[in-house]
């Protein structure tokens, strides 16, 4: 078997869901972020691969999106990003946190607001997130830290920007 090469690549399962944008694994659970509204986010249960089962979804109103999930240890983060110009404003751009403990019944636990667009892209390591959002009184997006250890309380402990933002 030649595992360097991807022509040894084979579909033994396959889920019908929306356009995808990023997709993630934690475990057995498997996390597909949307590119359109009003899907959101979809939670597929992949323990058996050749079986996977759609277990959970979030949608997004009309004007934003939520193309960027990552997950790890029972949480779940996901961008809020205005998608055009149209969409509720009071939904706000930024980064909603999910307890996924249970999978199939993720539960908001608490939603960091940015101004403008919202969040981009992100990445999370188990303890920070780090973002990239557009804010109030920068041209364009800049980089922020949050600190999740207490995820239903996200703390800002960083950012950065290149001169000329501000």
């Amino acid at each position: 078997m030649n595992l360097v090469s991807a022509f040894n690549t084979k579909q033994i399962g396959h889920v019908d869901c929306p356009g995808g944008g990023q997709v993630w694994v934690d475990g057995n659970i498997l996390y597909v972020g949307h590119m359109r509204p009003p899907s959101g986010t979809t939670l597929v249960d992949i323990s058996d691969p050749r079986n996977p089962k759609k277990i959970a979804t979030i949608d997004v109103p009309p004007g934003w999106h939520s193309h960027k999930v990552r997950a790890q240890d029972g949480l779940m983060i996901i961008n809020h990003e205005r998608f055009g110009n149209a969409g509720p404003a009071d939904f706000g751009g930024g980064l909603a946190i999910y307890d996924t403990t249970r999978p199939t019944e993720p539960k908001l636990i608490s939603k960091w607001t940015t101004g403008g667009h919202g969040v981009h892209r992100y990445d999370y390591d188990g303890r920070y997130a780090y973002i990239s959002p557009t804010a109030d009184g920068y041209v364009g997006n800049i980089v922020m830290i949050l600190d999740l250890i207490d995820p239903v309380n996200p703390v800002e402990v960083g950012r950065w920007w290149i001169p000329g933002q501000w």
